[in-house]
């Protein structure tokens, strides 16, 4: 932070007052404040226009009232108008308290010290009033300072986010094509993922769920297989049942589809929908053994619209069942493996 040099102007037709007077403050003011002279109120404004140009603030005006042409209490008045934050002082004679009470009320005068002057009182004056005058410039530096880094700060994050935005999208924009290119590995599973997002945003609307929450759904269905991309193709597309050491490499592909989803997880609503598909009602699901008051309303759609396509497709150990195996097998495990409200829900749906 850096403060303006600052300028104190002396005013007084009486030469000999003004001279004392300047060197009086030279006395006790710093070099941080040049003490400049002037005889009248027109001198005084070009110097103060000229100081003012050249970068230097106006820090203090002492004026006497008796100035040739325009009077001190008018001169102080004009100063005010066109740098109100400077410190007005005003040296009267006896009689003119008048001009005082005005300057007070127009020109929002700082001081009022008779003539002829008592040094104690104008070093106490000056002094006090110029602390108080650099306290609040160094005050508003800093505020616009504040601000200036504020506006900066603002922008850059600004430009942070887009830029997490655009990584974020583009690293959905990645993984939606590894879904699609896991399903394109084998023609049983093609179109696995549309059909469960299809089923899951069919469940979500029966349930009454909101046009966002619905988007939401359908873009977590789109994923919800996303862990088995890195998984062994003969073991995919077994024909026959599966080794209990090929079962457990299969039961981790939700984990690792949490896995991937983690850097994107605080942008997706429904995002343990990938980790927990496999999860059931009753809390005998995998991986975690979840119960239905621990997974999302999103999640406990998409384990439904899963296990419905998966009866009704062909898979490699067997072809598909028909609809009324598949409605008869939700309303057993309802309860158990399925959210009864929303076996109910899909039920309705299915039978319209």
């Amino acid at each position: 932070m850096e403060l303006k040099k600052g300028f104190i102007l002396c005013v007084d037709r009486d030469q000999s007052d003004l001279k004392k007077l300047s060197e009086e403050l030279h006395k006790f003011v710093d070099e941080f404040e040049e003490i400049h002279e002037a005889v009248s109120s027109e001198q005084a404004l070009d110097l103060i226009y000229r100081m003012s140009q050249k970068g230097q603030d106006l820090s203090m005006v002492i004026s006497a009232q008796d100035l040739p042409g325009i009077p001190g209490v008018r001169f102080l008045e004009m100063v005010h108008q066109k740098f109100p934050k400077s410190v007005k002082i005003l040296l009267s004679g006896n009689g003119q308290l008048e001009d005082a009470v005005y300057a007070f009320n127009n020109a929002d005068l700082d001081r009022y010290l008779k003539k002829p002057w008592v040094p104690e009182e104008l070093e106490f004056a000056v002094s006090s009033l110029l602390r108080q005058h650099r306290m609040e410039r160094i005050n508003e530096t800093l505020f616009n300072d504040v601000q200036v880094k504020n506006t900066e700060l603002q922008a850059t994050l600004k430009q942070l986010k887009t830029a997490k935005h655009q990584v974020e999208t583009s690293y959905m924009q990645t993984i939606q094509s590894l879904a699609i290119a896991l399903e394109a590995k084998d023609t049983y599973t093609a179109g696995h993922s549309q059909r469960v997002a299809k089923f899951s945003v069919a469940i979500a609307r029966a349930v009454g769920m909101n046009a966002q929450d619905v988007e939401a759904i359908q873009k977590i269905a789109l994923l919800h297989d996303i862990g088995k991309i890195g998984m062994i193709d003969r073991i995919l597309n077994k024909p026959g049942s599966l080794t209990e050491e090929e079962m457990v490499l299969v039961r981790t592909h939700p984990a690792v589809g949490g896995q991937i989803l983690s850097p994107v997880r605080h942008t997706l609503k429904f995002v343990d929908a990938v980790q927990c598909h496999h999860e059931n009602f009753d809390g005998s699901g995998y991986p975690g053994g979840l119960t239905w008051d621990q997974v999302s309303d999103g999640t406990r759609i998409v384990r439904l619209a899963d296990a419905f396509d998966a009866m009704t497709s062909n898979r490699p150990y067997r072809i598909a069942q028909p609809l009324s195996y598949a409605l008869s097998e939700m309303k057993t495990y309802s309860g158990s493996q399925f959210d009864p409200e929303v076996v109910k829900a899909f039920i309705m749906t299915l039978e319209k």
